[in-house]
């Protein structure tokens, strides 16, 4: 959750600010307003959100919880409406079977980037995550009637302690009912709709959140925006008005290991990331993948003299495209080895990205990793500095995840993991039953001569 202040003057204390659903929402829509999250536009979101939900100041009003009995009894209106309108989100939570009530947050937040509460971030659809049977649309009608209908729910249910009644709320109820085009905003700012979308890949995902970040002088600098993918790995981001280089990180969730069919959890630590060297302000960019050859490629940039830069993310990016034979490792959709028959529909860019990742993932398998995804990071940490043979600059790396047996008990990284290991591990891939895909080894010789034969100069 986040909020935004107009100004603090220097060595002033403010207190009393409240961090909650509503700042959230108002954040992300001064975030889309022409100028990003200039003093002017914080106060217009600040204000359009708060007079959408009938609440005077949303950074200043404690909401009244419901859950503390008879808590209406002391509570004003703002906080009764503060208080409730939360509690119809975590209502609709619950009556569409989302594990966590936060994901509506998310959704919520998403809804209002663009000031229009209709279930789209501009023209693009919202996916829900945290579904228990897996993701869904967000209905058009989610934060107007339908926040309006589970308001109604939730204060007729037994957890709703505070003696507030319907009548109490009626006010509300009818002014979220009677919102037909879901309007927040009330001035103060024109609307940019920057977007990106996309996947995350490393064997078929779900639930992982994404983080959108910017770029300062070459390094990761403010978030811009987060979301949770649904049950394909699908993701989709709200930029607003920034432009220039942007960062996505991943984390959680759970993917299909490639080499063994089982769905394993992204523990902690376990993450992939990819760069775009350059986002126009108010843009929409589709297709993007995050996998573990983004990752390396951001590793790279990320290490190179001036940092994550337009130019060093593209010479990073393009680097990893040719290492693993690759048109374009951000918009090229990796092939699932572990769908039946994939290799017939798919380019010889697609079974290298997919075979590769699978590559990685049986490596991981035959040396006993018991987080087969902290494979990634060992193979971002190798790919820094350009040259894959085991080690960051003159440091060996430390392999984590690893199980009982691995390299007759050792924990380094072998110098040939990046080259003829990984060659060596797509061979096995490929005879092993978890290849679905209708390819051999022979589809794949020309990439496997190019590991094999690489000193690992990337």
């Amino acid at each position: 959750m986040t909020a935004v202040i107009t100004s603090v003057s220097s060595n002033a204390s403010v207190t009393g600010i409240q961090m909650t659903p509503l700042t959230s929402m108002a954040q992300t829509m001064a975030n889309n307003m022409a100028g990003g999250m200039t003093g002017t536009n914080i106060a217009a979101a600040n204000t359009s959100v708060g007079n959408y939900f009938m609440v005077t100041d949303i950074l200043h009003t404690q909401p009244m919880n419901p859950l503390a009995s008879g808590s209406s009894g002391t509570a004003t209106q703002d906080m009764k409406n503060y208080g409730m309108a939360i509690a119809a989100m975590s209502q609709s939570a619950k009556d569409m079977g989302m594990t966590s009530s936060s994901s509506m947050v998310t959704s919520m937040m998403s809804d209002a980037s663009d000031g229009v509460m209709n279930g789209l971030m501009g023209n693009t659809p919202i996916m829900m995550g945290g579904m228990m049977t897996g993701s869904s649309m967000m209905t058009t009608t989610a934060g107007t009637s339908g926040l309006a209908s589970e308001m109604a729910t939730f204060i007729t249910s037994s957890m709703n302690k505070s003696g507030v009644t319907a009548t109490d709320m009626q006010t509300l109820m009818n002014h979220l009912t009677s919102s037909a085009t879901g309007t927040i905003q009330s001035g103060g700012g024109t609307m940019m709709n920057g977007m990106v979308s996309g996947s995350v890949f490393n064997g078929s995902m779900s639930d992982s959140t994404v983080m959108a970040y910017s770029m300062t002088g070459g390094a990761m600098g403010a978030q811009l925006a987060s979301g949770t993918t649904n049950s394909m790995g699908s993701f989709n981001l709200s930029l607003g008005a920034y432009s220039g280089p942007v960062m996505l990180k991943m984390s959680g969730g759970s993917y299909e290991n490639l080499a063994t069919g089982t769905t394993m959890p992204m523990l902690s630590g376990d993450v992939m990331t990819a760069v775009i060297s350059n986002i126009s302000s108010g843009s929409t960019i589709t297709g993007i993948q995050i996998t573990p050859l983004t990752s390396m490629a951001q590793a790279m940039a990320n290490n190179t003299a001036g940092g994550m830069t337009g130019t060093n993310i593209a010479t990073a990016n393009t680097s990893v495209c040719n290492y693993f034979m690759v048109t374009d490792i951000l918009q090229t959709m990796p092939m699932n080895a572990a769908v039946s028959g994939s290799g017939g529909t798919a380019t010889t860019a697609m079974k290298n990205y997919g075979i590769a990742i699978a590559a990685m993932s049986q490596y991981a398998q035959t040396n006993s990793m018991t987080d087969p995804a902290a494979l990634i990071k060992a193979m971002m940490n190798d790919a820094s500095d350009g040259i894959m043979n085991g080690m960051m600059g003159g440091t060996s790396i430390t392999m984590g995840g690893m199980g009982g047996g691995m390299m007759s008990g050792g924990t380094m990284m072998q110098s040939t993991a990046g080259t003829s290991g990984l060659a060596t591990a797509m061979t096995t891939f490929m005879g092993s039953t978890w290849n679905k895909s209708g390819l051999t080894a022979t589809d794949m010789q020309t990439l496997l001569n190019q590991l094999n034969s690489s000193n690992g100069t990337i």
